[in-house]
């Protein structure tokens, strides 16, 4: 663990983060939800001890992820893509970066990012209370790369 120095102990949170579209900010994302994944499959060859002899290099996937907007903000998102995209938001492709960071000796930020991204879902809901409406897509992404670390094998990307 390195030695980090906290200003009035503060630890990331929903306020550390700063969220970009084709290197916009867009300050009005309520929520994103992500996750990566690499399959290696174990394999066995003829050892009388029952031991693997080691695993396949695996696939790697990025499944959807989900960008959460205000209602109005995805409304400009929405006339952003479709803008790019020619007509259809779902044919845009674009980028998107979270950064997390806070006045922390010692640390450094979090960058996540998924260079290539594309519209594949859109929920909407209404309902009576005191929330906020909001929009939910579902991205997907070719990969992602968080602080320059990446889950793909980066020696076989060369």
């Amino acid at each position: 663990m390195p030695d980090i120095v906290r200003v009035n102990n503060t630890v990331y949170s929903w306020n550390s983060c700063l969220q970009k579209i084709d290197n916009s900010p867009w300050p009005e994302i309520v929520e994103v939800g992500y996750e990566q994944k690499r399959e290696r499959k174990i394999v066995y060859a003829g050892r009388k001890d029952g031991r693997p002899i080691g695993w396949t290099i695996g696939k790697y996937s990025a499944p959807t992820f989900t960008l959460k907007f205000t209602r109005e903000s995805a409304e400009a998102f929405t006339d952003y893509l479709t803008s790019i995209g020619k007509g259809s938001y779902g044919d845009a492709e674009f980028s998107y970066m979270l950064q997390i960071a806070e006045p922390i000796l010692g640390s450094k930020p979090i960058t996540v990012s998924a260079p290539v991204c594309v519209v594949t879902g859109k929920k909407d809901a209404a309902a009576e209370g005191i929330d906020e409406l909001v929009t939910e897509f579902e991205i997907a992404t070719l990969y992602f790369i968080e602080n320059g670390k990446r889950l793909w094998s980066a020696q076989r990307a060369a």
